[in-house]
């Protein structure tokens, strides 16, 4: 039986209020709309977060782009 491979998910407190509400993409920013996807769960003082991507494969946003 082979594994899954766990997702390195990042820091909660490191991401903008949109992204831990779900509202927008965890890894790049952009707005999830109907076809989010879910990337994983951890936790941050206590409280369950779901961490929710727009595609398997979306790219971080680069540092001072816009969203």
């Amino acid at each position: 039986m082979t594994e899954q491979p766990v997702p390195v998910l990042p820091d909660i407190a490191r991401l903008r209020p949109r992204q831990q509400m779900a509202m927008d993409c965890a890894r790049c920013g952009r707005p999830l709309g109907a076809g989010g996807r879910v990337w994983g769960d951890t936790r941050h003082r206590g409280l369950l977060f779901r961490l929710w991507v727009c595609a398997p494969n979306c790219r971080p946003r680069a540092p001072g782009s816009a969203p």
